[in-house]
C-alpha cells in the first residue's frame, strides 16, 4: 500500500464531515446562474461555513467568490471574500470558513491559488469538488470531499488532497425546503409540493369552519329577532360548544400566542431589516466609486 492511500485511509477514519443540502443548491444555483449568463462556465467558486468541533466538520452553507484570471491561475477576491465573511458574521457568529468548493469533475494545479487564498482563514481546508454536468451513467451524488494533506519534499512543504468521506443530514426546515424545491415544475405553481399541499388542506380547514361559524351565528340572530322558533335540544348543543372555548382562554395559550405572534413580527422586521442594510451597502458601494472617479478626475 502507498503511502498516498495510506494518507487517505487514516484521515477518512479520523475526519467526520457533516455537509447540509443546503450547499449543493447553492453550488448547483450558482453554476446554473453563471451557465445562463455566460456561454461557456470554467470554474464556480465559492466558501463553506460552518461550525467544527475537534474532528467532526459541520458545514452548513456558502457564499459565492468572485475571481479572474491572472498568468493562468485563479485569484479570488480577497477584499469581496472579507466583506461577505464580515457580514455573514453579523448573522452567524458562530460560522468560520470550513473550506471552499469549485465546480468541475477532477482537481489540478488550477487548485492551489485559491486554495492558499482560503488557507488564510483556515489553516486545513476542507475542499468540495461538484460536477455540475454530469453523464446519464452517473448514479450517485457528483459531490467530493478533499482534506487537506501536507508533505515534504526536498525540505519544500507541498500541498495535496485527499479523498475523505462525508454524509449529508438535514434539519426539517431544510427537508421542506428541498422537498418544495424537488417537485417544482417549469411553468407550474408548485401545487405537487407536500408543503402547499399541507398549507392547502388547512387553509380548507379553516374556511369550512368559518362558514359553519357563521351558519349558527346567524340561526342565533335569527332566534334571537323572533323569525325561527327556539330549538332547545340545537340551543343545548350550541352552548355545549361554546363552553368548551374559554378552555383555550388560559394564561398558558395567552403566553405562547403571544410569543408566537411576537417571533412571527421579529422574523418580518428581520428580513425588512436584512433589505435595508443591503440597499445602504449597494449606496455606499456606488458613492465610494463615484469618490474615487472624482479624486482622479
Amino acid at each position: 500500500m502507498g503511502d498516498s492511500d495510506k494518507n487517505e485511509k487514516d484521515l477518512t477514519a479520523a475526519a467526520d464531515v457533516i455537509l447540509h443540502p443546503l450547499v449543493i443548491l447553492n453550488v448547483t444555483d450558482h453554476f446554473t446562474r453563471q451557465k445562463v449568463n455566460q456561454t461557456k462556465v470554467q470554474w464556480v467558486l465559492g466558501a463553506l461555513l460552518g461550525t467544527q468541533t475537534g474532528r467532526r466538520v459541520e458545514i452548513h452553507t456558502s457564499f459565492e467568490l468572485v475571481y479572474t484570471i491572472a498568468a493562468g491561475q485563479i485569484q479570488i477576491d480577497k477584499a469581496f471574500l472579507a466583506k461577505k465573511l464580515k457580514q455573514f458574521g453579523l448573522v452567524f457568529p458562530l460560522y468560520e470558513i470550513m473550506g471552499w468548493y469549485i465546480s468541475g469533475s477532477t482537481l489540478g494545479e488550477h487548485v492551489q491559488a485559491p486554495h492558499k487564498t482560503i488557507m488564510e482563514y483556515n489553516e486545513s481546508p476542507l475542499l468540495l469538488l461538484v460536477n455540475c454536468e454530469p453523464t446519464a451513467l452517473i448514479r450517485d451524488l457528483p459531490a467530493f470531499m478533499f482534506e487537506t494533506v501536507f508533505h515534504i519534499v526536498d525540505e519544500t512543504p507541498v500541498t495535496s488532497f485527499a479523498k475523505i468521506p462525508y454524509r449529508i443530514e438535514s434539519e426539517e426546515s431544510e427537508r421542506i425546503s428541498v422537498d418544495h424545491i424537488t417537485h417544482l415544475q417549469p411553468g407550474v405553481t408548485g401545487e405537487s409540493s407536500t408543503l402547499v399541499k399541507q398549507l392547502s388542506g388547512m387553509k380548507d380547514a379553516v374556511w369550512m369552519l368559518q362558514q359553519r361559524v357563521k351558519v349558527i351565528r346567524s340561526y342565533l340572530e335569527a332566534v334571537q329577532r323572533g323569525e325561527h322558533p327556539r330549538n332547545l335540544s340545537l340551543l343545548r348543543s350550541i352552548k355545549s360548544l361554546c363552553n368548551k372555548l374559554p378552555a383555550m382562554d388560559s394564561e398558558k395559550f395567552t403566553a405562547a400566542y403571544q410569543t408566537g405572534h411576537q417571533d412571527a413580527l421579529l422574523i418580518s422586521y428581520l428580513g425588512l431589516l436584512t433589505k435595508g442594510c443591503h440597499a445602504m451597502s449597494e449606496v455606499v458601494d456606488k458613492f465610494s466609486v463615484i469618490t474615487e472617479h472624482r479624486k482622479r478626475m
